[in-house]
């Protein structure tokens, strides 16, 4: 996928609002941190036409931003509470943390009307809704100021669809092999595995050598199958088997048969032999803090989270290390899927849009505030003007892997991700069979070739009955996706 400079030609043409304020920023690091927030706004502006603030009668115009991130919150809640104790708009910004249930916790919000004004971009949460008219659209907001710093960030298919752009990210992320460099010196390992054969080898040879002092090979937090996989058995799949989200793009159909062997190998990483036991109650955090703790040998993740966890979460000097997600047989197949990162999603129904955006780009699209996350190492900017503005800490140095390499690439989406409403999946998902089937003794040729045509099924349904399309790619390389 190419970055659209056309669309971004065309939307500094056509602005329909211009001279949007641009924040005045600061880099210093606060000492807050952001609460847990439970409640939402209630909006309720019709849709389709740009919002004006809703009257206040001298009160403060409320605006509510819900966020999944815990990494980087006490950075952001910083310059949240510098805006709202400068800003001469009257506005007051409301930063609220669901790191666990996010994506439950949108559900409820646009069933219940309580969405909250701006919202942190998930692509689960952004495929589930954006079909449904939930976000606004943000190219009226975006003058030429704006466009002139993030129109490269403008990308068709990904944040922008039919010339509207739902979120603009600012940063990237990929997913990567975190591991204890203590625990594998310990063990007798002198490299992190290259191989999905050598992990699961490693995560043996540490959970035999030292479980006795309660350390473990492996660990995933497979409370969630989607959280986990997502982060770890997706991207191998694309690396050892050129397949994205079970789809093979040349073929235009689902594929889930050719998993197998990564199910098989799971089987064991996931088994008492290799892995943290529990892993099947496990969260991400609590998995993160066994990590800090040095009880886990090796676990996969996102790169644009773990420096900051580390460092200010779960606090561990130099003793993590980060390598590319280790491939079956060493045989690159594919390139590792990277996403565009840190946007934010605007609710359409919101009352508040136009103090939303003044409030947005002071804060989260503010290029100074943007140069001190990256340079307090919370997130990878995409950003040429926050690069250049920039001065990244030394792990990035030290972990080159953390950064965007030549196998990283932009897929394409499958069927399923560019309109949910198209593949309407009977029975479980891909996600809780894969999940399953990590656990159960039951026959993997013979789940996956049930998930297989159950996704089919669905695909091809949603073409028939015309709310989907066909997805084929002539000569799709999943090298250069």
């Amino acid at each position: 996928m190419k970055t659209i400079k056309k669309v971004t030609a065309l939307l500094m043409s056509s602005m329909m609002i211009a001279g949007m304020l641009s924040g005045c920023g600061s880099t210093e690091t606060g000492t807050e941190t952001a609460s847990s927030g439970n409640t939402a706004k209630e909006t309720t502006a019709p849709a389709g036409e740009v919002k004006g603030e809703s009257k206040s009668d001298g009160k403060k115009t409320i605006v509510t931003v819900w966020t999944k991130d815990r990494h980087d919150a006490e950075y952001q809640q910083a310059r949240v509470d510098e805006y709202n104790a400068t800003n001469t708009d009257n506005i007051e910004v409301r930063y609220e943390i669901y790191s666990d249930n996010y994506p439950q916790a949108i559900d409820i919000a646009f069933q219940s009307n309580e969405a909250p004004d701006i919202m942190v971009h998930q692509a689960a949460v952004f495929n589930n809704y954006v079909n449904a008219g939930n976000f606004a659209d943000l190219t009226p907001y975006m003058d030429d100021e704006f466009l002139s710093v993030f129109g490269d960030c403008l990308v068709e298919g990904v944040n922008v669809i039919d010339g509207k752009c739902y979120f603009v990210p600012t940063a990237a992320t990929t997913c990567r092999l975190f591991y204890n460099k203590n625990i594998f010196e310990k063990a007798a390992i002198a490299n992190p595995p290259a191989t999905l054969e050598e992990m699961v080898e490693d995560a043996r040879i540490i959970t035999e050598k030292l479980s006795g002092e309660g350390i473990y090979g492996f660990a995933a937090n497979l409370k969630s199958a989607s959280s986990a996989l997502s982060r770890s058995l997706m991207p191998m799949a694309e690396r050892s088997l050129g397949n994205h989200m079970g789809f093979d793009f040349a073929k235009g159909e689902y594929d889930f048969t050719v998993y197998a062997p990564l199910v098989e190998a799971w089987r064991i990483l996931v088994s008492d032999e290799c892995a943290f036991p529990g892993c099947e109650s496990l969260d991400i955090d609590p998995l993160r803090t066994q990590f800090a703790d040095g009880k886990i040998g090796m676990y996969m993740s996102y790169t644009h989270a773990e420096p900051g966890v580390y460092e200010n979460q779960f606090p561990m000097s130099d003793e993590w290390g980060c390598a590319e997600i280790p491939v079956l047989g060493g045989n690159v197949m594919g390139a590792e899927n990277y996403t565009p990162n840190n946007g934010y999603l605007f609710n359409a129904a919101s009352e508040n849009l136009d103090a939303a955006w003044k409030a947005y780009v002071a804060i989260f699209a503010n290029v100074d505030n943007l140069a001190g996350y990256y340079s307090a190492g919370l997130g990878i900017s995409s950003v040429d003007a926050v690069i250049a503005k920039a001065t990244p800490k030394a792990v990035y140095a030290e972990n080159p892997n953390l950064l965007l390499g030549e196998n990283d690439k932009v897929w394409p989406k499958a069927p399923h991700e560019s309109n949910v409403d198209a593949v309407v999946v009977e029975g479980k998902d891909m996600y809780t069979t894969l999940g399953e089937l990590i656990y159960l003794d039951v026959d993997i040729e013979t789940e996956l070739q049930a998930l297989t045509d159950r996704y089919n099924d669905a695909y091809r349904k949603g073409i028939s009955d015309g709310i989907g399309k066909e997805v084929k790619i002539a000569g799709f390389d999943p090298l250069n996706p």
